[in-house]
């Protein structure tokens, strides 16, 4: 969302280079004037928001009118444009950071008749000027852009508005519209405006406080369907909060027919239109299955597949559009010969590689849990933000995902784990439930090995295993191993200050999804008392601040993890004679249905060395109840209480 909380996800807005309906744009209405609604004067009296008192804007409206297939054109046309119309109030000097609109467009999804102005508190108005817009290119090969647009003279009280058009060469516009913004919003409406051939299915969802009121009517133009809601409150940003998609309140119109052609009426009309765009993109293969033979060389199906999906997800550069739509221009041969491929495409180049030795697979469509919850009782494609390819082979499921280069064969993201997905089909689609890594194979365990000596200076080595999604977290999180192993120094520095770090190598292994991490460390001369040595035995995992410090009463929102997880810690101390032990942690042991933490200290009498030990777990990604919040919270009290009990050895 960009700060003025945008009508719709602009990281999505993409999805809608769509289907076999797409024409030359003709016919539209031209950009509406650069005036805007009169300021009341209850809009200029506002300083504050009833139930938020310290929010830093609101949103005073939000408006937008879709107009699908020209609709009220005597011609007729498969044009569609969405126009947006948006009020702001600065209320705090928080609020002043927030000046800049940013807004998505491309080619087929072109912005026209941008105006802007701020409204000062002493009726001033002073309008946003042609050099304040910046346009940056973010897709060279799907020609997609963003603008952003700086207001002036933002200062407490001012009011901000805005407006502009998106012209679309086709009926299709799959994203929701928002009521909700990060910002309490008084007022906000959606305005769908169908020829009377199109029919259409309205969805929408959000938060029981929110109201949405709808209406359609019928004229002769088509139809006018309008909802509309008011004083919606802000979308939380609670710490591990949801995402924006989970709670903000929300309406799409997704064509089901046009005149007697079904369009997206089931998943099996959805598919068989998008099936259409990928025969042509299979149609152009080029030299696709001789490429594959040469790769997959002659092993079993196993090693054939793994082969070819490495060749895939090396060989062949993610491009940054997002779906599991492809355009009429898509050619595998061009992907293969220029070694670069959007989402889809590379999931039909894999599909077509394999087919060309023979191994079976199907298309899936997944959507990232971290892009919100998705409603599978509406065929929407929109819903999905990549496409995996399903190969059963010795009897189990594989899922590739070739787009990551940090994914080994078999492997998911984590946000695509434990989601609703389609197997694509243009019959029988199925739709499933994506497997997840159970939550104790995403682990972080960090092992040292320190000794004090009798000088009183503690050294020693440590070693930082990551296995499951901390490790996909990071690979590949650098350009090459020297970069890697200077982030990892400086990670390591920032958990252990009072010492040197020396020594640091590290190993990423892809196919296991596995990273390991050695170093050395020395107590820094200056640091060392000669006396007393006090150690923090959680470093590096910790010490963990509790970050959930609402209580259940006052939190707005359900808890959500990137993933489910474990953290080891396994400290081993060895001291010289003539020191000892003065104080340790306590031993502690909890459990619940989210999680555990166990902490102990287990010293060997005579021996001089003791061994520090701490596991925590979070077993699952969502927490949507009161009970499980106050578990949660329970459980990263402990860790921080725990965590922040010190090892100190004396000098005898």
């Amino acid at each position: 969302m960009t700060v003025f909380g945008n009508v719709f996800d602009m990281k999505r807005s993409s999805t809608i280079f769509l289907l076999s309906l797409i024409l030359a744009l003709s016919g539209l209405r031209g950009t509406a004037a650069a005036d805007f609604p009169p300021i009341t004067d209850a809009e200029r009296a506002i300083t504050a928001v009833p139930g938020e008192p310290n929010a830093p804007a609101v949103v005073l409206f939000k408006k937008g009118e879709f107009l699908m297939a020209g609709y009220g054109l005597k011609t007729g046309s498969l044009s569609s444009s969405l126009r947006v119309e948006v009020r702001l109030k600065i209320l705090t000097e928080e609020g002043k950071s927030n000046g800049e609109v940013s807004i998505t467009h491309s080619d087929f999804e072109r912005l026209h008749g941008f105006a802007g102005r701020t409204v000062l508190p002493d009726g001033r108005i002073i309008p946003v000027s042609s050099d304040a817009k910046f346009v940056r290119k973010t897709s060279r090969s799907r020609k997609t852009f963003t603008t952003a647009l700086a207001f002036p003279a933002v200062q407490v009280g001012a009011i901000l508005d805005y407006h502009y058009e998106l012209w679309f060469d086709s009926i299709f516009y799959l994203d929701p519209w928002y009521f909700s913004d990060e910002y309490p919003v008084r007022y906000s409406e959606i305005v769908f405006k169908t020829p009377p051939e199109v029919a259409a299915a309205g969805w929408s969802r959000g938060p029981e406080k929110v109201k949405i009121q709808k209406q359609t009517d019928r004229n002769i133009s088509g139809y006018v369907t309008k909802a509309s809601a008011e004083n919606v409150p802000s979308v939380p940003d609670d710490p591990y909060g949801p995402p924006f998609q989970d709670l903000a309140a929300q309406m799409l119109m997704l064509p089901t027919a046009s005149g007697y052609d079904k369009l997206m009426e089931s998943w099996p009309k959805t598919c068989e239109l998008l099936d259409r765009h990928y025969e042509q993109v299979r149609s152009r293969d080029g030299s696709v299955a001789r490429q594959a033979r040469e790769t997959a060389g002659n092993g079993s199906p196993r090693e054939k597949a793994q082969a070819l999906y490495r060749f895939v997800r090396d060989q062949v550069e993610t491009g940054p559009y997002f779906g599991v739509v492809t355009s009429w221009e898509g050619s595998l041969g061009k992907n293969l010969s220029q070694h670069k491929a959007d989402r889809a495409e590379k999931a039909l180049l894999l599909q077509a590689m394999l087919a060309a030795v023979k191994i079976d697979s199907r298309l899936v469509w997944a959507a990232s849990r971290d892009q919100g919850k998705i409603d599978l009782q509406l065929p929407n494609p929109a819903w999905f933000d990549t496409m995996l390819v399903l190969v059963e082979l010795e009897g189990k499921r594989y899922y590739l995902d070739p787009s990551d280069p940090a994914l080994g064969f078999g492997r998911l993201r984590a946000g695509y784990e434990g989601t609703p997905a389609v197997i694509f089909d243009v019959k029988k689609p199925e739709a499933i439930v994506l497997p997840a890594t159970p939550y104790a194979q995403n682990l972080r365990r960090a092992e040292l090995d320190l000794a004090l000596d009798a000088k009183g200076r503690v050294a020693g080595t440590g070693t930082l295993r990551l296995t499951g999604h901390q490790a996909w977290e990071k690979i590949d999180w650098q350009d090459d191993a020297a970069k890697t192993a200077q982030a990892w120094k400086e990670w390591l520095e920032k958990r252990f200050r009072e010492y040197q770090i020396s020594d640091v190598k590290a190993v990423e292994d892809v196919e296991e999804e596995k990273v390991t991490v050695t170093w050395a460390l020395a107590q820094r001369e200056s640091e060392t008392l000669g006396d007393e040595a006090t150690l923090v035995p959680s470093a590096p995992l910790g010490p963990l601040a509790q970050p959930f410090v609402q209580p259940a009463s006052s939190r707005r929102s359900a808890v959500f993890f990137d993933f489910p997880y474990r953290e080891e810690i396994e400290l081993r101390l060895r001291w010289p004679e003539g020191w000892k032990v003065e104080g340790m942690p306590q031993q502690k042991a909890t459990a619940s249905a989210i999680g555990g933490l166990t902490a102990m200290v287990d010293m060997t009498p005579g021996e001089r060395s003791l061994v520090y030990t701490r596991r925590m777990d979070v077993n699952r990604r969502d927490l949507e109840t009161s009970q499980q919040y106050e578990s949660v919270r329970s459980l990263f009290g402990d860790v921080e209480k725990s965590d922040a009990q010190k090892l100190v050895l004396v000098r005898r």
